[in-house]
C-alpha cells in the first residue's frame, strides 16, 4: 500500500487497528477508515482526483488524524492544489511530524516552490534527536515481537511478551533473561499488554489472537482475553476470554480495589471478586482503545484512542470525553499510556519520528496544558509500551528488522523481526 492509514503507522499499533475497531462500524473514525479503503483502491487505480476526494472525507470525519492529512497533502499536490497541500503540511511541519515529505514523489509538483522548499528545510531542523534515555538490555534473539512490557516493583524484575509466540518473558534484576510463563497452552494467542498487580499476586496479559500469532488460522474465530498468572510461579490462575464478537483485546490495567480494565476492540472490565469479564460501557464509546491508565484515586480511565487521541472516562457514570491539547502537540497516535504523579506519560509511535511525552493536565482534567518530550527520534527502536519504576520508566520496542529475515519466520512478519530493545528514561 503505498497511500493508507495502515502504512504511516507503526508497526505494532498498525497491526492493532486491524484487528480492533471494527465492531463500532457507526463510529465516525470507523467511517473514515472506510474512506481511507476507498483512497487506497484509487491511488492503486491512479486516480489522484478520486483518491483525493476520498481523503477529503476521511480527514472530515477525524480531523486528528496526522496520517490523513498527509495523505490530503499528498493528494492535493496531486491533483493542482498546492496551496492546500501547503497549508496541511505546514500543520505537519509545527508538529515536527516527517512522513517522509522531502522525497515523496507524490508531492512532486512542489518541489520548486519557496514555500515547499522552507517547509522542507524548517522540518529538517525541528527533526533533532532528544535523547534522555540510557540502554537497559537488548535481546538478541529475533521474532519475539514484544508489545507489552510491565515492572514489578517489589523483586525489581521486568516481563516482556511475545506477539509471536504468546511467551511471556521475565528480566531478573541482574538483567538475567528466561521464559516465565505462556498462552500458547491456553490457545494462539499474542501477548499484548502487560501489567503487574503485585497487591494481589497477579501478572496479567491482554491477549489477542491474530496474524502475528504462531500458529494464526484465518479461518477460525478470533479470541481475545485477559490470562492472570502467579506473580511468583509464572502458574497461570485466571482466564478469562471475550466473547466471539470481540475482534481484539490490547493493553490492561488495575485500579486500586482491583478492578482490572482491558482495552481494545470494546472497552472490559473485570470487576475485583468476580468471574465474568464484561463490556465496560462508555458514552460516546472510544475507537480503537489502546493505552490505558487510571489516575491515583481509581476513579478516572484515561484511554487511548489511537486514531483520535486521549479519552477521560469517569468510570462511576461512564462518561468520556477527549482532552483538548496544543496545535503543535497532537495526542494522535498514542500506544503506551501512564499515570504518573499528576501528568500522564505517553509513547507517540503513530506518528514520526516517535516520541516519548509527559503530558500536563489542567487543572479540571479537560486538556492537556503542556507537553515535555522526553525522547524524541532515537533511531535505535520505535517504542511501543512502558513501564514506571519510580521517577524513571522502562520502555520496550523493536530494533531496525534484519537485512535477510531468518527462513524460519514467514515473510509477512519480515518487518517485525528486529531485536528486542529496552531503554530507561528518567521522569523527573
Amino acid at each position: 500500500m503505498k497511500k493508507s492509514l495502515f502504512g504511516l503507522l507503526s508497526a505494532s499499533a498498525s497491526l492493532l487497528l486491524l484487528c480492533i475497531g471494527i465492531a463500532n462500524a457507526e463510529h465516525p473514525v470507523a467511517e473514515a477508515q472506510h474512506h481511507q479503503r476507498e483512497a487506497n483502491e484509487a491511488y492503486q487505480a491512479g486516480d489522484y482526483a478520486a483518491f483525493t476526494r476520498s481523503m477529503e472525507r476521511a480527514h472530515e470525519l477525524n480531523p486528528a488524524s496526522f496520517a490523513t492529512k498527509y495523505n490530503l497533502a499528498c493528494g492535493y499536490a496531486r491533483t493542482g492544489r498546492a496551496d492546500e497541500a501547503l497549508q496541511l503540511l505546514q500543520e505537519l511541519t509545527s508538529a515536527q511530524v516527517d512522513f517522509g515529505m522531502a522525497n515523496d514523489p507524490d508531492l512532486e509538483s512542489l518541489r520548486q516552490l519557496p514555500r515547499f522548499r522552507g517547509l522542507v528545510k524548517t522540518l529538517a531542523a525541528s527533526i533533532t534527536p532528544v535523547s534522555n534515555s540510557e540502554p537497559y538490555l537488548t535481546i538478541e534473539q529475533l521474532g519475539i515481537a514484544a508489545e507489552g512490557i510491565a515492572f514489578d516493583p517489589e523483586t525489581g524484575r521486568l516481563f516482556v511478551g511475545s506477539m509471536r509466540s504468546g511467551d511471556i518473558y521475565v528480566i531478573d534484576a541482574d538483567k538475567q533473561f528466561s521464559k516465565f510463563a505462556s498462552l500458547a497452552d491456553s490457545g494462539v494467542y499474542s501477548a499484548i499488554g502487560l501489567t503487574v498487580d503485585h497487591t494481589r499476586n497477579v501478572l496479567w496479559s491482554a491477549a489477542t489472537s491474530f496474524f502475528m500469532a504462531e500458529g494464526f488460522d484465518a479461518d477460525e474465530p478470533r479470541a481475545a482475553g485477559i490470562f492472570g498468572f502467579d506473580l511468583a510461579t509464572g502458574v497461570l490462575k485466571h482466564q478469562y476470554l471475550a466473547d466471539e464478537s470481540v475482534n481484539g483485546f490490547n493493553d490492561v490495567v488495575v485500579v486500586p480495589n482491583g478492578d482490572v480494565y482491558v482495552s481494545g476492540d470494546v472497552l472490559h472490565v473485570l470487576a475485583a471478586g468476580s468471574d465474568q469479564l464484561r463490556p465496560f460501557v462508555t458514552s460516546p464509546a472510544p475507537f480503537g482503545s489502546n493505552g490505558i491508565t487510571s489516575d491515583s484515586t481509581g476513579q478516572t480511565l484515561f484511554v487511548s484512542s489511537y486514531p483520535v487521541g486521549i479519552g477521560v472516562v469517569e468510570i462511576a457514570t461512564g462518561e468520556l470525553r477527549y482532552l483538548d491539547s496544543p496545535a503543535d502537540k497532537p495526542l494522535y497516535g498514542i500506544d503506551g499510556l501512564y499515570w504518573h504523579a499528576g501528568d500522564l506519560i505517553g509513547i507517540q509511535n503513530g506518528i514520526q519520528p516517535w516520541r516519548l511525552l509527559r503530558m500536563r493536565l489542567n487543572d479540571d482534567a479537560t486538556a492537556i496544558s503542556s507537553v515535555d518530550i522526553i525522547e524524541f527520534a532515537n533511531p535505535a527502536l520505535t517504542a511501543t509500551t512502558g513501564a514506571i519504576d519510580g521517577e524513571r520508566i522502562h520502555y520496550v520496542g523493536q530494533g531496525p528488522a534484519p537485512q535477510t529475515p531468518p527462513s524460519q519466520f514467514p515473510q509477512a512478519l519480515a518487518p517485525y523481526l528486529g531485536k528486542t530493545v529496552i531503554m530507561t528514561a528518567p521522569l523527573n
